[in-house]
């Protein structure tokens, strides 16, 4: 919530969208990809082995989901790695322009209480020259830095930028504008700084996504038919030259509510594990303009968050981004899910028998 205030005081309800322009131009093509990719790894992986990879069973299903998943973890996040780079440049250009304005502001006053200010009060020369060496000592330096890397909110808990490394940031006016600078200071490479981070992250993350949202699913459909089977979808095959012959029922699938809930427990589950290394790298991407970045990589920046914070702090933000993971990835699976069964049902293979596992 302060997080909250801060940013509407400093930039109204504008800031809330920062940076939201590469996202929601490139979201739907990442998506159609991602799952692309998943339900073409799943095809693959049963051709490969017909006698595990068939999701008939539990932990076959959790084995097939995952690496799947994890396949299509990994060729989103190579493609998305520098848009999502220079998201969160967008994101923090403003703040770090605003730092900027403010820490000038903090040692003009500074610098004016030492001199003539202090004359002013009726200090003698002597005792300003004495608050002025205490205000540079070693000591007060270090405290003062101490402090801003504690200060929550601010672009520099996890480094300071130069004079000129915020004004590079701030005249960044776009998204092209702020891809063009990146290039420029850091060549091409410097579009991909923290991808081998967000690799790992989309390869885990992504299969826990999709492995958990099956199983739910799946143990949720389950748990529904047997309490209180969908007789009035059932299909009755009579075969009247022997009335003794079994009846084949087939039960309704998962409906929207079970896609609804199996979703959102799917994206927080996820966001559970891969947290910490999204926090390392986002911290990581923030220097990619900096001379000289604080942290030489992800271990070292790690190391540091839990020698300052404790592990706690690699979970910092957490229940932010738990409290969007929920109805974001509800509403996801449940449009998703609800367009597919349309785009079969109109396309003619509504009544199509898949293998076990499918969809």
């Amino acid at each position: 919530m302060d997080c909250v205030r801060k940013t509407y005081a400093e930039e109204r309800l504008g800031g809330f969208f920062r940076g939201m322009i590469p996202p929601l131009i490139t979201v739907s093509i990442i998506k159609s990809i991602s799952f692309s990719v998943y339900e073409g790894s799943k095809t693959t992986l049963r051709n490969m082995s017909p006698d595990y990879f068939q999701g008939n069973t539990i932990p076959s299903l959790i084995g097939l989901t995952f690496i799947s998943g994890s396949t299509a973890g990994t060729v989103v996040a190579i493609m998305s790695s520098p848009l999502e780079l220079v998201k969160l440049q967008r994101q923090l250009e403003k703040l770090m322009a605003m730092h900027l304005a403010r820490k000038e502001a903090e040692i003009i006053t500074t610098c004016s209480l030492t001199g003539d200010t202090l004359l002013r009060q009726g200090l003698s020369s002597p005792a300003a020259a004495t608050m002025e060496k205490k205000l540079s000592s070693p000591a007060m330096i270090a405290a003062t830095k101490k402090a801003e890397r504690q200060s929550h909110g601010s672009i520099t808990q996890y480094g300071i930028p130069s004079k000129q490394e915020a004004a590079t940031a701030a005249g960044s006016s776009s998204s092209w504008k702020t891809a063009k600078a990146i290039v420029e200071k850091k060549g091409w490479t410097g579009l991909y700084k923290g991808a081998r981070l967000q690799i790992s992250r989309d390869f885990l993350g992504t299969g826990i996504y999709f492995s958990s949202y099956e199983t739910i699913k799946r143990l949720m459909s389950e748990t529904i038919e047997h309490i209180k089977p969908h007789h009035h979808h059932h299909q009755q095959q009579h075969y009247h030259h022997n009335q003794s012959q079994p009846t084949t029922t087939q039960f309704k699938g998962p409906g929207p509510m079970v896609h609804f809930f199996a979703g959102g427990l799917c994206g927080v589950f996820s966001w559970l594990v891969v947290f910490p290394i999204d926090l390392v790298k986002s911290v990581v991407q923030k220097e990619v303009l900096i001379n000289n970045p604080k942290y030489s990589g992800a271990l070292d920046c790690a190391r540091d968050i839990v020698r300052r914070e404790g592990v706690r702090g690699l979970y910092k933000g957490l229940s932010v981004t738990c409290y969007r993971a929920m109805p974001i990835h509800s509403l996801n699976f449940l449009v998703y899910e609800a367009v597919m069964d349309y785009v079969k049902q109109w396309s003619g293979h509504g009544d199509d028998v898949l293998p076990a596992g499918a969809r």
